[in-house]
């Protein structure tokens, strides 16, 4: 599982002259010309930047033939060869996965020389936007294909243990505590509480996991729902996926003031029809999981707004808090 990867300056400056050169339409078109079917020529193509982060990009290509007919594509580069990673990885997913199905949504090229995976591009909205009536099932529909992923039988990775996973929120405390130094007596009282909880994990089979499960990676399509992104894939106890997703449907009610009554029922919805599809998973690890996750995004929350952020902490410290309990407190799973 790649964690905290940081890019050198050298990488950020050629990412950025990439991202420049894909911009270009006949730099796409050149990229894109070997994915294209036969039957399909391209006169024209439209270059959108999606997102940009340090050590990644996402251009969306739309192309255009002289009949009329429309294609789009999504180019993600990366500053350094984890493409190719991911490539390998999709590849064995796409053993298990259909194209047009419920699932994954996987690349169909890599470009070695560029870094970068070329992608369909699907429309659709993404499950954070959709507080209607709807989410309930859909919250559920999300928990299947989390299920179907953790119980393919394939390796993806090193194991990322517990232990490893408890480090790393460890490290993001510090952060916070380093720049909100007004924090740090409610992450001392939180890291206690992680520490103890860290023993009453109850035994896990590890599983491929997605490991940045969260409802903005889930796209609705109109009829089939659509899960985004391996950049943080990884082979551990399939509960941090659960704990993770949990954990950010918390954080959005904590922050969020008008989210609909039945938004408190999300997070129900998602455990219960997880449990039941993943019936060898332990609640108590999921619940670990939560308030573990919960504990590394006060981090982001204050990062993110510095103003406000850091009067959303207690808030967020009191759920990780409750979740870190019930995972000290919780049945064990049968075996």
């Amino acid at each position: 599982m790649r964690i905290r990867f940081k890019p050198t300056p050298e990488q950020r400056s050629a990412l950025r002259a990439q991202l420049t050169r894909v911009q270009q339409p006949a730099t796409a078109l050149r990229i894109l010309r070997p994915t294209l079917p036969a039957e399909f020529t391209p006169a024209r193509a439209v270059c959108t930047v999606q997102s940009v982060h340090s050590d990644r990009f996402v251009v969306r290509v739309e192309l255009c033939s002289n009949a009329g007919e429309e294609r789009a594509y999504a180019l993600k580069a990366y500053s350094d060869d984890f493409g190719e990673k991911v490539w390998a990885h999709a590849r064995a997913l796409a053993e298990h996965y259909p194209p047009n199905h419920n699932g994954l949504c996987l690349p169909n090229h890599y470009v070695p020389r560029e870094r970068l995976l070329v992608f369909p591009w699907v429309d659709g909205v993404f499950l954070s936007e959709i507080v209607d009536e709807r989410k309930l099932e859909l919250v559920r529909e999300a928990a299947g294909v989390a299920a179907r992923l953790h119980r393919l039988g394939i390796v993806p990775d090193n194991l990322t243990t517990a232990q490893m996973f408890v480090d790393e929120a460890r490290a993001w405390c510090d952060r916070l505590r380093y720049r909100w130094p007004e924090t740090g007596p409610t992450v001392e009282r939180l890291l206690i509480e992680l520490e103890r909880a860290l023993p009453s994990l109850d035994p896990a089979d590890p599983a491929p996991i997605h490991g940045d499960l969260a409802q903005g990676q889930f796209l609705w399509t109109g009829n089939r729902l659509v899960l985004l992104d391996l950049d943080m894939f990884g082979y551990a106890d399939p509960a941090y996926d659960a704990g993770h997703f949990l954990a950010q449907l918390e954080r959005r009610r904590i922050w969020d003031r008008d989210l609909p009554a039945h938004a408190c029922r999300w997070p129900a919805c998602f455990r219960d029809a997880y449990l039941a599809a993943m019936p060898r998973v332990s609640p108590r690890n999921v619940s670990f999981y939560c308030g573990l996750t919960l504990m590394r995004k006060m981090y982001t929350v204050c990062r993110r707004d510095p103003a406000e952020g850091p009067k959303l902490v207690p808030r967020l410290a009191a759920c990780a808090r409750a979740a870190l309990r019930e995972a000290m407190t919780a049945g064990a799973i049968l075996s």
